[in-house]
């Protein structure tokens, strides 16, 4: 359009505005009467020109369209003019293309400032911060993304100030109604100070502060502004650039933004660094809620290492303030804690033994299905608690009859899989127990008869009458019918109560015609390290035998021939073997011991119990610790196992893995 055509009107409307006149608020009423096309473009323009002047007054009035909504408290008028042109205001702002350069797309590699064209933009880095000191309160009464970009058209903006009118106008956006934010922030393009505010944000973003860098980025990436436009990526480019200096803050807000962003090559550069930031600051890292930040900074992508690191050092924060107030924390609370700790494969020695303490001192308060429920959680986490475990073992041995079927069935599997017997009072307690089965024993239903008797089992007791009622043929069909729950879980169970039976007390009568379940197959592992270290003790490997496997169906890692009493190895072509003891060595992992201990679990417990009854002297090497040796020192600990010497050097060389065995050793895993 000519700009002869509009100078005029032009001239006139900026005389009305140093006259505090309220003509901006009154154009949309006159563009309600019937004027043309080429009339309703040129009131278009005229206003645009009249923002980009410079009042002489502090009182400026801005012209506003119809969607804005005034800044100035008793503007009556524009109630009025909203009623009157709800249909002009769609046509207004509807429909007009967009041209401004800062949503166009720009590659990674291209060049993220345009310094000739906003050579006449660039703020001078000794602008004050008092320079304009007027706009925080202004920018306060902002109603809309528009007025704001209203205040920017007059004295040179700081970094702050500019960091600050981003993040108002993207607080106002938040207000506005969904139906009409979309107007608001295609006026809020086609403003003429909204690139000249892109510009100076540009030129400043490697001189400004972390905190007003990272709540620039946040506002404009919630704007929607185009995330590969210059302003972005030149953002993006200061915040890599200022990444070792960001607070927790920092990191929080910027995580957010990215959170939001589609992947490039700034993007995932930024991302990969916050991962960097967060490990190296993971040590230093106090609080809880800064954890939480640090966690919610590396993403859902981030290795699994660096999670799992986040992960237990939150766990181990969290669970020390929560030890040292478990007098104020009701029981379901403890049961969650322990639920959670076994869902995230969590141990902390520490907390367990805190809670089996809290138990104890707190005996009284408890009912006798709620230790047992706590005996559980720590059963199923491997804890074995020694000081409660006797405890209660107290308990049943002075009341056996006031145990519940539910918790005789918990206790006697609790103790089973732990491999745990009071100290001195082993066989009160397994009688106690015995005695309570008899009187459930008319009414207990066959699956729960068979489990209780394999844990009896397990723990080297076999109660007579609950023995016999198992062993009768139409229990024993029963439970191996096809129609039965887990068929194979039962074969495997009968299977173990048969080895026992045979092994451990033969003078029970067993059905001749009743085959008592199956073995399970067993995969075959090897343990290169462990028969290396056993070839350089015994020099020879036609000495040692390997995944050996029994007519009881047990599987033995290695096997060789030792004399006890010249306490040297005899050779399996030898005719003396008659005279020599057979060493097993079996190599458990650390799901076979109670954790933080050296202490078998049942199963390794009946299997060792077997072997030795079968002749056998067992070896334990337990593998996780056993890997944590080096060469020598596997050699040297395999050594003073197989020939023992009586001497106190050798017994710290004995106790070179046994000395883990304390409950509380291990912290945390």
């Amino acid at each position: 359009m000519n700009s002869k055509a509009y100078l005029p009107l032009f001239r006139t409307i900026r005389n009305l505005q140093l006259c505090d006149s309220v003509v901006g608020t009154w154009i949309p009423a006159l563009m309600t009467q019937k004027y043309s096309s080429k009339t309703y473009c040129l009131l278009k323009d005229a206003g645009q020109h009249v923002n980009k002047c410079t009042c002489a007054r502090t009182s400026y009035f801005s012209l506003r369209f119809l969607t804005q909504k005034t800044t100035e408290d008793g503007n009556a008028q524009l109630d009025l003019i909203q009623q009157s042109s709800k249909d002009l205001t769609d046509h207004l702002v509807g429909g007009v293309p967009s041209d401004n350069k800062f949503q166009r797309e720009v590659n990674d590699t291209s060049r993220l400032a345009d310094d000739e064209a906003s050579e006449d933009l660039w703020v001078p880095s000794n602008v004050r911060e008092e320079s304009y000191p007027e706009i925080y309160p202004a920018l306060r009464k902002c109603t809309s993304p528009s007025d704001v970009l209203d205040l920017c058209s007059n004295p040179p903006l700081s970094a702050k100030q500019i960091s600050n009118c981003f993040t108002t106008m993207w607080e106002t956006s938040k207000k506005i109604r969904s139906e009409q934010r979309r107007y608001e922030k295609q006026i809020m393009f086609e403003h003429p100070n909204f690139e000249n505010l892109c510009y100076l944000a540009m030129n400043t973003a490697h001189r400004m502060r972390p905190e007003d860098l990272v709540y620039t980025l946040h506002a404009v990436i919630k704007l929607e502004i185009n995330q590969r436009s210059r302003l972005v990526q030149t953002l993006l480019r200061a915040c890599q650039e200022n990444l070792n200096n960001f607070e927790e803050r920092e990191i929080s807000v910027l995580s957010s933004s990215l959170d939001g962003m589609s992947s490039s090559r700034n993007v995932d550069a930024l991302r990969s660094g916050l991962r960097l930031l967060v490990e190296m600051r993971l040590p230093e890292i106090r609080g809880v809620l800064p954890l939480q930040t640090m966690m919610r900074a590396i993403g859902k992508d981030a290795p699994l290492s660096l999670k799992k690191k986040l992960e237990v050092t939150e766990m181990e924060k969290l669970l020390r303030f929560f030890s040292y107030g478990l007098d104020d924390i009701p029981f379901w609370k403890l049961i969650n804690v322990l639920q959670s700790c076994r869902e995230l494969s969590y141990r902390n020695a520490d907390l367990f033994t805190a809670i089996g303490d809290y138990i104890i001192n707190t005996a009284y308060m408890w009912q006798t299905k709620q230790v047992t429920l706590i005996l559980s959680m720590l059963e199923n986490l491997g804890f074995r608690h020694i000081p409660l475990l006797d405890s209660y073992a107290e308990i049943v041995i002075q009341s056996p009859e006031s145990l519940t079927l539910k918790d005789l069935l918990i206790t006697v599997k609790v103790y089973s899989l732990l491999n745990h017997l009071p100290e001195g009072k082993s066989q009160q307690f397994l009688e106690a127990l015995g005695k309570s089965l008899e009187l459930y024993l008319p009414r207990i239903p066959q699956v729960e008869l068979l489990r209780v008797v394999y844990s009896f089992c397990i723990l080297g007791y076999f109660p007579h009458q609950p023995l016999d009622k198992l062993l009768q043929e139409d229990v024993l069909n029963g439970l191996l019918s096809s129609e039965t729950y887990n068929v194979e879980i039962n074969e495997r169970m009968l299977h173990s109560i048969n080895l026992c039976l045979k092994l451990d007390k033969p003078s029970i009568r067993r059905p001749d015609m009743v085959v008592l379940g199956k073995s399970t197959s067993t995969n075959l592992t090897t343990h290169p390290e462990v028969q290396t270290a056993l070839v350089t003790i015994l020099q020879d490997t036609n000495n040692l035998q390997q995944n050996v496997q029994l007519p009881t169906d047990y599987y033995i890692d290695f096997v060789f021939t030792l004399d006890p009493e010249q306490n040297t190895l005899i050779s399996e072509t030898d005719d003396c073997t008659v005279h020599g003891v057979r060493v097993a060595v079996l190599c458990p992992t650390v799901s076979s011991f109670a954790f933080g201990t050296l202490h078998p679990l049942g199963k390794l417990a009946v299997k060792m119990r077997h072997l030795r009854a079968l002749g056998y002297k067992v070896l334990l090497v337990p593998l996780h610790e056993f890997g944590k040796l080096n060469v020598c020192e596997r050699v040297e600990f395999l050594r003073s196992q197989i020939f023992p010497v009586k001497s106190p050097d050798d017994e710290e060389t004995n106790m070179a893995l046994g000395g883990r065995n304390s409950h509380n050793s291990h912290p945390g895993h």
